[in-house]
């Protein structure tokens, strides 16, 4: 009975105070929060916070219409996907896999994607000697960025061998076509072809094969990847919160194309390296330079 009327007074619009800043999240999670921090640390404004998964439902419509905040920032794959069908304001977007600049169909939407410039880690391969490189993605979701690596993996003298999956149970299948084909493998910020049920797979193959994994997120060093290169999502913020700062002085989202982001991180599993023959501190001093 509790869960029903929590449901309905989603659904109803709630008395707040005007505010310039519509604050859409997805879910409570630390990554947010620390994005979140970024952009809060640009520019102060008043705000509403809005989680997503608090709700059964939110009529986001309803509230854009009464509220009229100015632009509404989009935390996560959930929350930009529900942002985006509110046309009549601004949207910027944050922290969400499934962005890409100029998708989403709408006039004034924005934000910062989440990949890193595939130049960032063709380098990390260029210095560890690996040419051959195994890549598993889902078209529907990473086909833009697998493009890129395609096209600058040359200029490293890398080779991006792909594979595509449409649903985690091909994941294993299309890594025992990579038997004796790679050097390495390229663990994609895809939620397809990347999850908590295919992950023991790619780790798995990285021993038999002995052969390192190179992932988005320091989180995967402890599951057996010898090097991540990640985002860092303060900066993220802050990239973003320069973005709404321009907006709410007035400035056109049309002089806002989307952004790559600026900073990452390098972080390495010194006994993976050891154990594959690979050498720490080339890794270090190559990402360096």
């Amino acid at each position: 009975m509790l869960i029903v009327v929590l449901g309905l007074l989603a659904l109803l619009p709630l008395s707040v105070e005007a505010y310039e800043v519509l604050v859409l999240q997805s879910s409570r999670a630390p990554a947010y929060d620390e994005a979140l921090k970024g952009i809060r640390s640009v520019r102060r404004f008043s705000e509403r916070l809005l989680i997503l998964s608090d709700y059964m439902d939110v009529d986001l419509q309803r509230i854009a219409r009464e509220d009229r905040p100015l632009l509404i920032i989009a935390l996560g794959d959930n929350a930009y996907l529900s942002a985006r069908k509110i046309r009549q304001i601004p949207v910027v977007v944050v922290m969400a896999p499934n962005y890409r600049g100029g998708s989403g169909g709408h006039p004034a939407l924005t934000g910062v994607e989440l990949h890193l410039p595939p130049e960032r880690y063709l380098a990390v391969f260029n210095t560890m000697g690996l040419k051959r490189v195994g890549i598993i993605g889902n078209p529907a979701k990473s086909s833009h960025y697998i493009r890129l690596i395609q096209q600058s993996a040359p200029r490293y003298g890398i080779e991006a061998i792909v594979r595509e999956v449409s649903s985690p149970r091909e994941v294993t299948g299309q890594l025992s076509s990579l038997r004796g084909e790679v050097d390495a493998l390229w663990l994609l910020p895809d939620d397809t072809a990347v999850t908590r049920e295919t992950t023991d797979a790619y780790f798995l193959f990285s021993m038999q094969q002995q052969v390192p994994v190179v992932a988005f997120s320091s989180a995967y060093l402890q599951s057996g990847a010898a090097v991540a290169v990640e985002i860092q999502r303060y900066d993220i913020g802050r990239q973003a919160g320069e973005i709404v700062t321009s907006l709410l002085d007035g400035n056109d989202v049309s002089g806002h194309p989307a952004a790559s982001p600026r900073k990452s991180s390098l972080r390495i599993n010194p006994t993976v390296l050891h154990r594959l023959g690979l050498s720490p501190d080339s890794i270090r001093a190559g990402s360096s330079r």
